[in-house]
């Protein structure tokens, strides 16, 4: 049975023989041997207080209208309080799929998402993030801990204008280098007036912020893989105009997302660079352990132990220790399967193997590369960063994330850097250099993306030129 499955393997067989009958009953469980030759693009949805970002990914998940009250969004809402006053306040993970011919793969054609992964070679996850201030925590989480490719930033077209909001998520994406598109909502409420001021409000924000990226309003284009391939190398903004009550729109997004491959670069795929893995969320479960969730940065990992033999460790704790580890069990997609790779979305059933509490922002990754790649654990660094907010002072006290996790900073100097300025970026950078109050230290590594926040205000957002 196995072979005849060409990837999977038997894991156990249990038969039964039928009362008063010679038949048997069989329950056999099979693992796949290895993940599926897939592609995985994670895109973060931004945008202000009542935009649309859950209707949006509702319609794109689910393929269905919207009935002008919010009906689509309740697919995605995870808690009693977001389904009372449709607001999301948490961090939901939504997917579309894309098979070998590139016919989409969502809820109307398929029974769960487990269905989806098993039949798309290229999968879309959506991380919807909360647009009100008060939970501003959890967004900002989002865009350092849940490692997206692309920034799709959603604007409502009865907006009077580009909040704040709005501005700010798209001077992040100049800051942090990323891909950025925009997708323009509640097409079906919209005035001509009022829609053309706004859009000529938005492209002169764009203008503004990302000067070298042009822009353009897609609308029943045939050129969805130049389209995509621009977009990825942050040589174009698509602008995207859709509704959720009339279903328009969504064919050419899910069109371009379907042809846009996230970058490799910083990904090893065949084993040889050692195995990053990191963690966004946890989980216990009685039978198996504590089971992390994440994304795999670099390498690989098997089943039982590490590829290539290469010891384990995860850390670190607030002290900044590392203890070594085992990885018990493997999903990919939702998949058990007998090793991860880059570049994938990954479930690692974690037996550390001296006493550690796990907590999400931790790394699992190879022994010997602690000092390597220019990574230190330690309490200080110094980061590139874009100011979003009014002008930041000496000793001034900021919450920082990095990876999943936040902590409680002081900005210890302030001056010019040209280390790390974004491709296509007009906003001027400033060299800052953080320590960790309370005596905390992180692993920290150049490239590494930071945001900080006041209160309920963005207050810098850029990546980490040198740990100290």
């Amino acid at each position: 049975m196995a072979q005849q499955l060409d990837n999977a393997r038997i894991v156990s067989i249990k038969k039964r023989v039928l009362h008063d009958s010679e038949r048997v009953v069989a329950e056999v469980r099979l693992a796949q041997k290895a993940p599926l030759p897939q592609t995985e693009l994670r895109v973060a949805v931004l945008g202000d207080y009542g935009a649309g970002k859950s209707t949006v990914l509702g319609c794109l998940t689910h393929g269905e209208a919207d009935d002008g009250r919010g009906k689509a969004r309740l697919n995605l809402m995870r808690h009693q309080h977001e389904l009372e006053s449709g607001h999301t306040s948490s961090i939901t993970l939504s997917t579309v799929g894309f098979d070998g011919d590139g016919r989409v793969q969502n809820y109307t054609n398929n029974r769960s998402a487990e269905h989806i992964f098993q039949r798309s070679q290229h999968v879309v996850t959506f991380i919807d993030t909360c647009g009100h201030a008060k939970h501003l925590k959890t967004t900002a989480r989002a865009l350092t801990g849940y490692s997206p490719h692309v920034f799709c930033v959603v604007i409502p077209a009865d907006a009077v204008e580009v909040s704040t909001t709005t501005r700010e998520y798209i001077q992040i994406a100049a800051a942090l280098g990323m891909p950025l598109m925009v997708a323009v909502s509640k097409m079906d409420i919209a005035d001509k007036a009022g829609f053309a001021a706004l859009m000529h409000e938005l492209l002169g924000t764009l203008d503004a912020v990302l000067p070298e990226r042009s822009k353009c309003i897609v609308v029943n284009v045939d050129e969805h893989q130049s389209l995509a391939d621009d977009m990825m190398r942050m040589s174009v903004v698509p602008i995207f105009t859709t509704s959720a009550v009339r279903t328009l729109g969504f064919g050419d997004l899910t069109a371009v997302l379907g042809k846009s491959l996230a970058k490799r670069v910083a990904y090893s795929t065949d084993g040889v660079k050692p195995f990053e893995f990191h963690i966004e969320h946890l989980y216990s479960i009685d039978t198996v352990g504590t089971v992390a969730t994440g994304w795999v940065h670099s390498g690989a990992v098997a089943a039982g132990g590490a590829a290539d033999t290469q010891q384990l460790v995860i850390g670190p704790d607030s002290s900044g220790n590392f203890v070594e580890a085992d990885v018990s069990s493997i999903h990919t997609l939702r998949t058990p399967t007998e090793s991860a790779k880059a570049g994938m979305s990954a479930s690692l059933a974690i037996q550390p193997r001296s006493p550690i509490t796990i907590q999400k922002g931790m790394v699992v990754l190879g022994a010997d590369q602690l000092e390597a790649g220019g990574r230190r654990i330690s309490s200080e660094f110094t980061a590139t960063v874009t100011v979003l907010c009014s002008d930041l002072v000496k000793m001034q006290a900021v919450v920082v994330h990095i990876r999943s996790t936040y902590h409680l900073a002081t900005i210890v100097d302030i001056g010019s850097s040209t280390e790390f300025q974004p491709l296509g970026c007009a906003q001027a950078t400033t060299g800052l250099r953080l320590r960790l109050s309370g005596n905390v230290r992180e692993l920290i590594y150049p490239g590494m993306p930071v945001v900080a926040r006041d209160g309920r205000s963005l207050t810098f957002a850029g990546r980490v030129t040198a740990a100290m």
